[in-house]
């Protein structure tokens, strides 16, 4: 049961969904992996399923704005971003069952875990992709111009792709985090898609394969009607700095997105740990 909402908690939130609407929305991750170590943080006696659907409530929305600014952008693989959608779809259901089987203690040690090892495969990789960041010809030829005449030319291997996606779904539906924090660095580092249109097409994924997650929850959370006033104040502002983050992105490179993810999952992920187990 969560404690009334008060005047300050109510703009801390909507704070809260701004900043990691806008920073989300920029390296194209949705900003749960920051939400969730706030929300814990906040909500000390919160069970895991109830965290999560607040998360996902702002991933959701974050992800709905962002889509809207860059479909207008002409940024967003389409083609990638549907065989995303169709893969991952049925491993964010199951992760979202199994949230709520498990326990807070079990739930913060194994979320701290995930980030930290997340953030040092991405740190990794992405050393590796700036020494050597030729791009593959394997796989199905991909031309993209955007609003502004820029162009971008890659190929897109549609098999791996369609294998990485369900896993990167479940973990990210498990957790609450939106599956932008996987599916973006996989893009980057694994399918090797240009960082501005994997960034743009993170969000039909992390809109839709959330929106199915938190579906999930709301099936057994619709009598909660304090724990959907915050997912909604989180969301609003998130949606709002959705907005923001689509303007930025443009000024960003690849590997500043995954420097970006690689330091928030570690620093996230460390906070977690040490809370979790001291």
């Amino acid at each position: 049961m969560l404690p009334d909402l008060t005047t300050a908690q109510f703009v801390l939130l909507a704070a809260l969904g701004v900043g990691v609407g806008t920073l989300g929305t920029m390296v194209g991750v949705g900003g749960g992996f920051l939400l969730v170590p706030v929300l814990l943080f906040l909500f000390p006696d919160a069970e895991p399923a109830t965290i999560v659907s607040m998360s996902l409530t702002a991933v959701v929305l974050t992800g709905a704005s962002a889509t809207v600014g860059y479909r207008r952008q002409r940024l967003q693989d389409l083609r990638t971003g549907a065989i995303f959608i169709a893969t991952a779809l049925p491993a964010s259901v199951l992760g979202a069952l199994l949230t709520r089987a498990i326990s807070r203690g079990a739930f913060d040690v194994i979320f701290g875990a995930v980030l930290v090892v997340g953030a040092v495969f991405i740190a990794w990789r992405g050393l590796r992709l700036a020494a050597a960041p030729e791009r593959s010809r394997r796989g199905r030829e991909r031309r993209i111009v955007d609003r502004s005449g820029r162009v971008f030319e890659y190929w897109v291997n549609e098999p791996l792709a369609a294998s990485i996606a369900p896993v990167a779904g479940f973990f990210a539906s498990f957790f609450g985090i939106g599956g932008g924090i996987a599916h973006v660095p996989v893009m980057i580092l694994v399918l090797r898609i240009p960082s501005a249109v994997a960034v743009a097409t993170s969000q039909l994924e992390l809109m839709t394969a959330s929106a199915a997650a938190l579906a999930v929850h709301a099936a057994f959370t619709l009598d909660q009607p304090e724990l959907w006033l915050r997912a909604l104040i989180v969301g609003a502002g998130s949606a709002s700095g959705a907005q923001i983050g689509v303007r930025l992105a443009r000024l960003v490179g690849g590997l500043f997105v995954l420097q970006v993810i690689a330091a928030g999952l570690l620093l996230a992920g460390v906070r977690q740990l040490v809370s979790a187990l001291v």
